[in-house]
């Protein structure tokens, strides 16, 4: 297996680390190239990579062949290095035949990488944890909140655990936990960012654990080591979203978001600043292209590409009337598969009103159609009609694009990913 952009490592000073984030999809992989600046608390891209998976790759973001996914992987990470590269040499006016050496402008290769995971077989469960403190006037410190997510743990893993594998037709210890985070925080009644420092009696945390097979799991270990990568930290796609947007965080945010790749529809539900929930659901852009190659007697591939010409309005008015009435016929039920998602997540009396649409797949207009025609307040809470918009990527916080090359909807999750970092220091 030749991995042309992991042959040599090259030690860099810690202040200059370049970290990578790699969105592994059912149809694409996407690789993010960043620095952080920890002192304004911001991501600076420098460069972004995206190749298609081949069509053995992934099945529902689950990865059937392993050797398959990590060249998909190889591939993006140079596209992104060699955009690194180039977008140095633009912004000290250099041009790219001049006989300089291109040694200098050489972006340093990644060793540490945030990833993310989703698919129908990811599950997240949120926890509430209240409890009254001893001493309401000493200051919240890590010991402390680290004590709480290990009381939970102690208290309510193993009957989610067991509730989780339930679902999904596994056996428990078939199951891995992926992360268990602390997303909100009331200090006696009060909304908080960040509990550490603070006083007070009466806490209340809002914890959010997430689980993956553990087959998922270590084949993603096992092809970040074929790619000479270290984890810093997996983290399910859907959150790292919710996380990033501006303003997820605060008392009063509340929304839907749809992440809609190849293979899978990926839904969170923020509420008051606090993950209530995430599902995943196997039904993505895969599922369009199939019709269309049903429907219109073509290969795959090219209904694949037919796909893309209708969401970028290159068609003619009968060929794009001839796409419209065969999606037409799979629409209902993706929106009733997030309807159902939705309706899984049972801690919330009214349901959010802003729906956030993102993803590959969300290019599709006709998915914004359907949502916005759902009969939703027949079938859940919602006090009105939601509102339904596309999630761009200058929506997220924290995040400095020096390329202003990732500008779609369909690259929100490696910006997202990347911008988890700052849950790690």
């Amino acid at each position: 297996m030749k991995l042309p952009f992991f042959k040599q490592k090259t030690k860099t000073d810690p202040k200059d680390e370049v970290y990578l984030a790699l969105d592994m999809g059912t149809e694409f992989v996407k690789a993010l190239v960043f620095q952080v600046d920890f002192v304004s608390q911001e991501i600076i891209v420098r460069g972004y990579g995206k190749t298609r998976q081949h069509s053995t790759a992934m099945q529902g973001a689950m990865i059937v062949n392993i050797e398959n996914v990590v060249n998909a992987c190889d591939r993006a990470i140079g596209e992104a290095l060699h955009s690194a590269d180039e977008h140095a040499r633009k912004k000290i006016h250099v041009p790219t035949d001049s006989a300089t050496d291109k040694a200098e402008f050489h972006t340093p290769i990644p060793t540490k990488a945030i990833v993310g995971i989703a698919g129908e077989l990811v599950q997240g469960i949120t926890i509430m944890a209240d409890y009254s403190r001893e001493d309401p006037n000493s200051k919240i410190d890590e010991n402390e909140m680290n004590e709480v997510i290990s009381h939970v743990k102690q208290q309510a893993f193993a009957d989610a655990v067991v509730d989780i594998a339930e679902d999904l037709g596994i056996t428990p210890d078939s199951l891995q936990e992926l992360s268990t985070k602390i997303n909100s925080t009331y200090i006696d009644g009060v909304k908080v960012d960040n509990p550490l420092g603070f006083t007070g009696k009466d806490v209340t945390y809002r914890v959010f654990s997430t689980f993956a097979p553990s087959l998922h799991v270590n084949s993603l270990r096992e092809i970040a080591a074929s790619l000479g990568l270290e984890i810093l930290s997996i983290e399910v796609e859907p959150y790292a979203i919710s996380r990033a947007i501006k303003g997820s965080r605060d008392k009063n945010f509340a929304a839907i978001i749809l992440d809609i790749g190849g293979g899978t529809t990926d839904v969170a539900v923020v509420d008051k600043g606090g993950i209530v929930g995430t599902k995943m659901f196997a039904f993505g852009g895969r599922v369009f292209s199939k019709r269309l190659a049903k429907d219109l007697d073509l290969e795959l591939q090219d209904a694949e590409q037919l796909k893309l010409d209708y969401s970028d309005g290159k068609l003619g008015n009968a060929e794009q009337e001839k796409v419209k009435k065969a999606l037409a016929k799979d629409l209902p039920v993706w929106c009733e598969g997030v309807e159902l998602a939705l309706s899984e997540l049972d801690d919330l009396e009214n349901y959010p009103l802003q729906i956030y649409m993102c993803g590959g797949t969300s290019a599709l207009v006709d998915l914004r159609e359907a949502m916005i025609e759902y009969p939703w307040l027949q079938v859940l809470p919602f006090l009105k009609y939601p509102k339904t918009s596309l999630l761009f990527p200058n929506q997220l916080i924290d995040i400095n694009d020096e390329t202003k090359s990732v500008i779609s909807p369909a690259d929100i999750a490696p910006l997202a990913l990347a911008r988890m970092i700052f849950d790690l220091v």
